[in-house]
């Protein structure tokens, strides 16, 4: 049955995806390459801005002509961009890699859950959802572990540039293994409804769900905090005068503790809401975010550590929440507003986390993302939810 064979291809693209020995080098190697902390931050604004763009335009499409022609060009792009940086050598070829990766990430934000949840919706298991999504996030933890040690003693032993060739080679398994999806059938007249209206309705769906859009907004606080920890963690362990022999292990680390939370996800908001569980991450992360920008050494790695182990659990239960109460003929294009969502507030995030990490240190641009994440406790308060 194809609904079936999408979800175990799912899984294994989800494994060559991510098996990407680059990231462990990722700042060192732009770093040499002539890239600075503000210049990775201009590109990420790059990212984000053109993201803008192409975000919703991309999840109607997905829900226009189908999920698979979205998810197979969306991985090639990505190949594209590791094809691009192996040569690139100044900002406005990094950008150009940046802007494939955006094409690629738009095709692809929406398309692969809303196929995702199409399969499962077939098999009458979409109750399981976000329990795929855990199991999904485990196995691109467990990839990027693989690639982090291993990209890391390769880049003790041979040039840089050998950690994006392979990352090169696996995009493009992954790539080949996109051809194996099936399109979900779904119900006959869904697709005479204008793009316009697609949108009209995506909108009117938010402002019907107040309650679904707070969590969304405590998600997004969180993950963009998670997101540049993520991205500078190499620059925060120079600065804390750690070796790059610990780089494999301290990346395969942060990688591996994010698994029990994607896993706990499903059955921990069969307990609590989702709300209060994601209060608590947002506490205990910016504790540890608070720690890691004070104390510049171990201690604060090991706070880094911690902070992302209780962010691990955020994904599944936003994008499950989202999910659960979309109607599969907006369903990428839901997922899609909530990304373009996501990548307005990076702009502004990340202008203000550049120029202070910049200015002053990466530590306190540290103190500025704890700062940002607790915004949705702060003005909780202040929003009447409608349940």
């Amino acid at each position: 049955m194809n609904a079936k064979r999408n979800i175990k291809v799912l899984y294994v693209i989800s494994f060559f995806f991510s098996l990407i020995p680059a990231y462990v080098i990722e700042r060192l190697f732009w770093e040499m390459r002539g890239m600075s902390v503000l210049d990775v931050v201009l590109t990420e604004m790059i990212f984000g801005a053109v993201m803008l763009l192409m975000e919703v335009p991309s999840g109607v499409l997905a829900d226009r002509i189908g999920r698979k022609p979205l998810i197979v060009t969306g991985v090639l792009f990505e190949a594209l961009m590791f094809a691009i940086l192996l040569t690139a050598d100044s900002f406005w070829q990094f950008g150009l890699a940046i802007a494939f990766a955006v094409a690629g990430a738009a095709f692809l934000s929406g398309a692969e859950n809303a196929l995702l949840y199409d399969s499962l919706a077939v098999l009458s298991k979409e109750g399981s959802f976000d329990w795929h999504l855990g199991r999904l996030q485990t196995v691109k933890m467990i990839s990027l572990f693989i690639a982090a040690i291993s990209g890391s003693f390769l880049a003790v032993h041979v040039p840089f540039e050998i950690n994006y060739w392979l990352s090169l080679t696996n995009t493009m398994a992954a790539f080949i293994l996109t051809f194996l999806l099936k399109g979900v059938d779904r119900p006959a007249g869904e697709m005479e409804y204008s793009m316009s209206v697609q949108v009209t309705e995506a909108l009117s769906f938010f402002k019907k769900q107040p309650a679904l859009v707070y969590i969304l907004f405590i998600g997004i606080a969180v993950g963009l905090a998670a997101g540049f920890v993520e991205e500078f963690w190499q620059l925060y362990l120079v600065d804390a005068k750690i070796k790059i022999s610990f780089f494999g292990l301290f990346y395969g680390v942060i990688l591996v503790v994010q698994i029990p939370g994607a896993l706990a996800a499903h059955s921990l908001r069969k307990r609590f809401k989702r709300e209060s569980l994601l209060t608590g991450v947002i506490l205990s992360g910016a504790a540890a975010l608070i720690i890691s920008s004070i104390q510049v050494n171990w201690i604060g790695a090991a706070a880094i550590i911690l902070f992302l182990l209780a962010a691990g659990m955020t994904e599944p239960l936003i994008l499950g929440a989202l999910h659960e109460k979309a109607d599969s003929r907006i369903r990428a294009t839901l997922e899609s507003f909530q990304s373009l969502v996501f990548n307005a507030v990076l702009i502004g995030a990340g202008t203000g986390f550049g120029y202070i990490a910049t200015t002053f240190t990466l530590a306190t641009g540290f103190m500025f993302l704890a700062v940002f994440s607790v915004v949705p406790l702060v003005v909780r308060p202040f929003i009447k939810l409608n349940r």
